[in-house]
């Protein structure tokens, strides 16, 4: 199933460099504008799109929403508020079960989000096949446009996803250094008295812990023993000024 997100009537330019950087970092490239009202080519867009020029500069215009949903099977308008009009309204938090209950079904599905100021228009809902909303504890002030692009965007992502380790430490602890941390950590505890069933189980418990969790203990190793060094010499210090 792939994704589009179409912005209608955009007006601030910083919403749509802001919104495509939303979906770039959650894996989406597929950006359409109808009738936008700022240009995407300004300063400001360019800037809040950070690394995600690509995206936006590659969006499709259209005139109209229906010419945007062409290609699309299935239709999902997005609104921060209730209509007149008698709607079925579907919080987000629902929206990937509901797809995923159509299956092989939908292959493209958009989701289609208003201008700042008044949102989508009563045509432009009815082009949609689904209303959807962000439940709010306080309903004043509203998300803006690019937050509420980036909410969709990751909840759409959020299984499909592989978030890599960005973390420093990726790769195993090497054998070598593992049998150091090993051995030290056995020379604490018996430094501080700590009896030896409890020695047994601390060294169990080296074996199942992940690469940063080795790492943290191996600081908390080190930073130990400096203080216990510290402390004796200043015992050691002490009781020959005494003598």
């Amino acid at each position: 199933m792939q994704f589009s997100f179409i912005l209608v009537e955009s007006e601030v330019p910083e919403n749509l460099g802001a919104a495509a950087r939303a979906l770039n970092t959650m894996g989406h490239t597929d950006l359409r504008l109808v009738r936008p009202r700022c240009d995407r080519n300004s300063e400001k867009a360019q800037v809040l799109a950070h690394g995600s020029q690509a995206v936006l500069s590659a969006a499709p215009i259209y005139q109209n929403l229906s010419d945007a949903l062409h290609d699309i099977d299935f239709a999902c308008a997005t609104t921060a508020r209730h209509r007149y009009e008698k709607y079925q309204y579907i919080s987000v938090r629902e929206v990937p079960q509901r797809l995923q209950a159509k299956g092989e079904t939908l292959q493209q599905v958009a989701f289609v989000f208003g201008g700042e100021r008044s949102g989508l228009n009563r045509h432009d809902i009815d082009c949609c096949d689904l209303i959807t909303t962000i439940p709010q504890g306080n309903p004043y002030p509203s998300l803006n446009l690019a937050q509420a692009v980036m909410v969709y965007s990751f909840m759409l992502s959020e299984s499909a996803v592989h978030i890599k380790d960005q973390r420093l430490n990726r790769t195993p602890m090497p054998p070598l250094e593992y049998a150091n941390l090993k051995h030290s950590s056995l020379q604490l505890m018996e430094r501080i008295g700590l009896a030896e069933r409890y020695q047994k189980y601390v060294t169990r418990g080296l074996a199942r812990l992940g690469t940063e969790d080795l790492y943290l203990l191996h600081n908390i190793r080190a930073c130990i023993d400096r203080t216990l060094d510290h402390l004796e010499a200043k015992q050691g210090n002490h009781h020959h000024a005494d003598s």
